[in-house]
C-alpha cells in the first residue's frame, strides 16, 4: 500500500446487545431486509420525534423511508442504552453533523447504503461510512483521486472493492471532522499500511470492514484513538428487539 497525499477538491445493565465501556468504539449495522423492517417500518414511525418522521415520510421512496426510519431509531435507542435515566434530545452543527448538547463525551454518526445502516459512538468524535460495492466507472473521479490511488486501485485485483473501500475512509475522516466541504484543498496524509491518517496537527485512526449480504458492503470507521480492536456488530433481529424495548 502506499502514503498518500490527499487534497479533498470538493464527517446499570442495559438490553439490547451489549458494549464495552464508552471509551471504546462501538459500531453496528442493520440489514432492513433480515430485520424485517419492510414489513414495521410504518409502526417504527410512532417512536420517531416529529420532525425525524416528517423528514421520513418526505422521501418518496420506500426503500428511503426505511433506511431513514431505522437510523433515527438505531440513534434514540443507542442513546438510550447510554443514559437511560436522562431525556436527550440530539442537535445538528452548522454543517449538519448530529451530536448531543452537553454530552461532549459521546459522540456518534450514522451511514446508509443499499440495505443497510450503520451506527457508530465513541468517546471521541467519530464518523463512519457505508457503501454498497458496485459495478461503477470510478475512474470519473480522478480528479478526487491521487496518481498512487489510481495506481493502488488499478493493480489491486478487485478495483470496485479498493475504490469503495479508499471512498469510505475519506468521507469517514470527513464526518469525523465534521467539516463536510470544508475540507476542500486541505491536504491530509493516508497512510494504508499503519491505517492511520496525518490532518494538520492530529493524528486519526481508521478501520475498515467488509460484510456480505445482499451484495458486499464496504464500511469504514474514523476515530482519534487507535481502533484497531474494534468488531462490528451485525444486528440480529433479537438485538433489534431489545433495541425496539428502548424506544
Amino acid at each position: 500500500m502506499y502514503d498518500i497525499l490527499i487534497k479533498i477538491t470538493r464527517q446499570p445493565k442495559k438490553r439490547g446487545y451489549q458494549t464495552d465501556k464508552l471509551d471504546k468504539v462501538d459500531i453496528c449495522a442493520a440489514d432492513y431486509e433480515i430485520l424485517g423492517l419492510e414489513q414495521t417500518w410504518e409502526e417504527l414511525l410512532l417512536y420517531l420525534d416529529p420532525s425525524d418522521k416528517e423528514k421520513t415520510l418526505r422521501f418518496k421512496f420506500e426503500a428511503d423511508r426505511i433506511r431513514s426510519v431505522a437510523g433515527a431509531c438505531l440513534i434514540k435507542a443507542n442513546i438510550k442504552r447510554a443514559f437511560p435515566d436522562e431525556e436527550i434530545k440530539t442537535e445538528r452543527t452548522e454543517l449538519g453533523k448530529p451530536y448531543i448538547s452537553g454530552k461532549k463525551g459521546y459522540q456518534f454518526n450514522l451511514s446508509h447504503s443499499g440495505r443497510m445502516i450503520v451506527f457508530a459512538s465513541d468517546s471521541s468524535p467519530v464518523g463512519v461510512d457505508v457503501e454498497a460495492v458496485r459495478e461503477k466507472d470510478w475512474r470519473i473521479f480522478h480528479r478526487f483521486l491521487t496518481e498512487k490511488e489510481m495506481a493502488m486501485i488499478e493493480s489491486s485485483g478487485d478495483p470496485e472493492g479498493c475504490f469503495f473501500e479508499v471512498w469510505t475512509i475519506r468521507e469517514a475522516f470527513a464526518k469525523e471532522e465534521g467539516e463536510g466541504l470544508g475540507l476542500i484543498d486541505k491536504p491530509f496524509i493516508v497512510d494504508y499500511d499503519r491505517r492511520v491518517i496525518e490532518y494538520g496537527n492530529k493524528t486519526l485512526y481508521f478501520k475498515t470492514f467488509e460484510h456480505m449480504a445482499d451484495i458486499r458492503y464496504k464500511v469504514s470507521i474514523c476515530s482519534p484513538h487507535d481502533i484497531s480492536g474494534a468488531e462490528l456488530k451485525i444486528l440480529t433481529p433479537e438485538d433489534w428487539d431489545g433495541l425496539r424495548s428502548l424506544l
